[in-house]
């Protein structure tokens, strides 16, 4: 272990539990992702020699350039490739990166990049107008070498080494999406908010997130273990024995806890007086789906479809690579329900991944959900296609995202309605209907929810989005995880709305934000009349035991009195007092990696 000085920083809590693990420092550019890690001694000249085959690449891939620009007539062109050449024989290019490699046992990119961003800076500072060309150069030469390093246009999770803990300025979703808690102990940030998309999805692969962190102090941190608490927000670098040891058995506390909670998970969930609850898992992906089998969900209560673009880095999946997930889908389901919500674009996922879609100033309220898909036909149609023609015969339903106004929801209808038609003349798909719901995250779908009603078979409720728009509070911003309350009675009014005229046109609701995962919620959620609870698979059995320790009588009594309460505080404060063991379930809270609502 590395003997310097233990030192504790302290972050903004995201996604609980505790990692040990060594440094892994993804420094994300416009385009791509430089890993950072070290290199064993014995690897070192395997690292050289890999840099030098990107080199001799990049001089090949160089000389045909230049030769195609000679016989095209393109000399002024080919003279520039030949500046590029020359330059490959730059000791900054050749000797000093072995140099490095040797000294810093680093890997080839970080040791690369960090010698041009050097070079980058020190002729940035000369105004010379062929100082600043150079630098132009030498930025379009360095991509060609670290793309010939990667061998692909991005960087591949999956080369991450196991036990690390990912130490970057900010995640987006796709770099969760294609994370595997596997080779991942924790993530660190510099910003990112507890409820952004990045952070639900750490949170349902059980991975610790520690956000707000000075990426500075990476310098300071190199070497050694590091210690993430994400309960309490602290990040331990240069740990001592005695700190390691703590920790470590606090790990094994908290597993041993989780286990014990998995014993019950087999059993159906009902509450004491024997009234029946049905648990749904969410689900980003195919490991999701893996690890759904073990906690025994009654369904799925919604696939997030839009993390298969996500994970692929890419504008358009086809009809047939679609059809191939969603045969997982149904195939791993074994015939229990499915809701797919269909391309959720949009906010803080990636919307720049589709050309055609213009950067927005904020995107959160601009394009996205089925505004996007509305706008943008050949991809939804081409997803409801893939939906139908793999869900043909099974119990498959389809969900529509951001709705806020019932136009969407009739425009999106016949859409669907004309798909499903082309289908069954094509003989694609038996006669069989395909239960539409609507997603309720907006205020103005909650205020006509009895109109929405009448026009879909099923409404869930996304509390993560509901809190954010109702709160007028951006999810995505650390300054505002305190204050995003889905305790505020506001929140608590809409959910009741909801389930009144829901009930009225006799249409089942599911809640699938946060609030479903967190077990202080469940009595309250009981008793406004939440029949169906859908979370990450990791929660099922958490949420399962609370369902249990309740008596309906006792929820709907909690439910009237918190309807009349005025502020966040009052209700947190009724809930507490309701849970049967607050202190136990505070623990088991913190065992499983949830968010403190």
């Amino acid at each position: 272990m590395n003997t310097s000085t233990e030192f504790r920083v302290h972050g903004a809590p995201v996604s609980e539990g505790i990692a040990i693990g060594v440094l892994f420092h993804l420094n994300s550019g416009s385009e791509d992702l430089i890993p950072d890690f070290a290199i064993p001694e014995q690897g070192i000249f395997l690292e050289i020699e890999r840099y030098r085959s990107a080199l001799a690449l990049a001089k090949e891939d160089l000389l045909f350039l230049q030769k195609s620009l000679e016989k095209e007539g393109s000399q002024n062109a080919a003279n520039i490739i030949e500046a590029h050449i020359q330059m490959l024989e730059d000791p900054s290019i050749t000797t000093q990166v072995e140099e490095r490699i040797c000294s810093l046992k680093k890997n080839a990119e970080a040791v690369f990049s960090g010698i041009v961003s050097e070079y980058e800076k020190k002729f940035s500072k000369i105004k010379d107008v062929f100082f600043q060309q150079r630098v132009i150069d030498l930025l379009d030469l360095s991509k060609r070498i670290l793309g010939n390093l990667s061998h692909k246009t991005s960087f591949n999770f999956a080369d991450i080494p196991k036990n690390s803990i990912v130490f970057a300025k900010e995640l987006i979703p796709s770099h969760t999406a294609a994370i595997h808690a596997s080779r991942v102990s924790a993530f660190i940030t510099q910003s990112g908010g507890g409820n952004s998309h990045a952070a639900l999805i750490a949170r349902a692969k059980g991975i610790p997130y520690v956000s707000s962190i000075d990426m500075s102090l990476l310098e300071k941190a190199k070497g050694g273990y590091v210690i993430v608490d994400g309960q309490t927000g602290e990040i331990i670098f240069h740990p001592t024995e005695a700190t390691l040891e703590n920790y470590r058995e606090r790990k094994t506390r908290l597993k041993t806890t989780y286990q014990l909670l998995q014993q019950d998970v087999h059993y159906h969930t009902e509450t004491m007086d024997g009234y029946r609850v049905h648990t749904f898992a969410n689900v980003g992906n195919l490991l999701d789906l893996e690890e759904m089998q073990n906690y025994r969900p009654e369904g799925i209560g919604l696939f997030r479809s839009e993390y298969l673009f996500l994970e692929k880095n890419t504008v358009f999946l086809s009809e047939e690579e679609q059809i191939q997930t969603y045969l997982q889908l149904v195939q791993k389901a074994n015939r229990l329900p499915i809701v797919i919500r269909v391309f959720d674009i949009g906010g803080d996922k990636n919307p720049e991944l589709f050309l055609e879609h213009e950067k927005e100033t904020n995107p959160v309220l601009g394009c996205r959900g089925i505004r996007f898909l509305l706008r943008h036909l050949s991809i939804f149609r081409t997803q409801i296609r893939a939906i139908m023609r793999a869900g043909n015969g099974a119990n498959v339903k389809i969900l529509l995202p951001m709705v806020s106004d019932i136009h969407e929801v009739l425009e999106a209808k016949k859409i669907i309605q004309e798909v499903r038609q082309e289908l069954i003349e094509q003989n694609l798909i038996g006669s069989q209907n395909f239960p539409i719901g609507c997603m309720v995250e907006v205020p103005s779908v909650v205020f006509i929810c009895d109109a929405i009603a009448r026009e879909v078979d099923f409404l869930s409720i996304g509390t993560n989005d509901l809190v954010q728009y109702t709160l007028g509070m951006d999810r995505s911003n650390p300054a505002m995880s305190d204050c995003l309350y889905p305790a505020h009675p506001s929140v608590i009014r809409m959910i009741k709305m909801v389930v009144v005229e829901a009930k009225r046109q006799n249409k089942p609701v599911t809640i699938c934000g946060e609030i479903a995962s967190n077990p202080l919620f469940v009595p309250l959620l009981l008793g406004l009349g939440i029949h169906n609870f859908s979370c990450s698979p990791r929660y099922i059995p958490l949420i399962k035991k609370a369902i249990r320790q309740c008596v309906l009588l006792e929820a709907f009594k909690l439910a009237r009195r918190v309807l009349q309460m005025s502020s966040p505080l009052e209700i947190s404060h009724a809930l507490l007092e309701a849970s049967r063991d607050p202190d136990l379930m505070c623990r088991e809270m913190a065992s499983l990696g949830l968010e403190r609502e």
